[in-house]
C-alpha cells in the first residue's frame, strides 16, 4: 500500500496536497501493518476515509488562499468554511468510532503526530492566509489570525458534530451558517 515513486529526476514538484496524501498512506500502510493482528476496524476506515478525502480538503484550502489578495477575503474564508465542513461531514463519524476506543485513540495518535496530520494543520493555513491579508491591508491590523482561524475550523467541526446529533433540520443550511460565522469573525479592517 506504499504509494508508487517516480523517477528521482521527476520535473513534477509535489504540492500541499500531494505531500499530505503521500502522509496519509504511509500513515495507513504502517498503521494497518502494526494493527493487523487486533482488530481496529473504525481506525481502518478512518484512516481510509482521510486517505481519500484529506487531500483533496487540503488541496481546495491551499487553492483558494493562493487567492491572497484577489478574490475577497470573505468569499475566501467563507468557501473554506464550506470545504471545512464538507470534509468534516465525510469523516467525522468513523472519527468518533476511534476516538470512542482508547486502544485505536492512541493508536490513531502514534500514527498522526509524527507526520504532523491533524485539524491544526487546517487552522496554521487559515491562519496563514489571513496574515498575509493582514498585510495587503485587507484584514484588520489588530485581528489575531490563529485565534480567528481556531474559530473559524473549530466551529465548522461544531457544525458538523450537531448536525449529526440533532439533523439538518434543526441549523441553517451550511452556505447560510458559513457566511454568518465569517461575518462574526469581524475581521474587516
Amino acid at each position: 500500500m506504499r504509494p508508487e515513486r517516480g523517477p528521482a529526476s521527476s520535473p513534477v514538484s509535489e504540492g500541499p496536497a500531494d505531500g499530505v496524501r503521500r502522509r496519509v498512506v504511509e500513515a495507513v500502510s504502517d498503521s494497518m501493518r502494526a494493527v493487523e493482528h487486533f482488530d481496529h476496524g473504525e481506525l481502518r476506515l478512518y484512516l481510509a476515509l482521510l486517505q481519500d478525502r484529506l487531500p483533496v480538503y487540503v488541496g481546495t484550502m491551499h487553492e483558494l488562499f493562493a487567492q491572497a489578495g484577489q478574490a475577497s477575503v470573505h468569499k475566501n474564508l467563507v468557501m473554506a468554511a464550506e470545504a471545512t465542513i464538507g470534509f468534516y461531514s465525510e469523516v467525522l463519524a468513523a472519527k468518533m468510532a476511534v476516538v470512542a476506543s482508547p486502544p485505536q485513540l492512541v493508536r490513531l495518535r502514534q500514527v498522526m503526530k509524527p507526520r504532523q496530520i491533524g485539524p491544526h494543520q487546517a487552522e496554521a493555513t487559515v491562519a496563514a492566509y489571513l496574515r498575509r491579508e493582514q498585510e495587503l491591508g485587507r484584514v484588520a491590523a489588530d485581528a489575531e489570525p490563529l485565534g480567528a482561524a481556531r474559530l473559524l475550523i473549530g466551529a465548522c467541526l461544531n457544525y458538523v458534530f450537531s448536525v449529526m446529533l440533532l439533523g439538518d433540520d434543526m441549523l441553517p443550511p451550511r452556505q447560510e451558517y458559513a457566511a454568518l460565522l465569517v461575518e462574526g469573525l469581524r475581521l474587516s479592517p
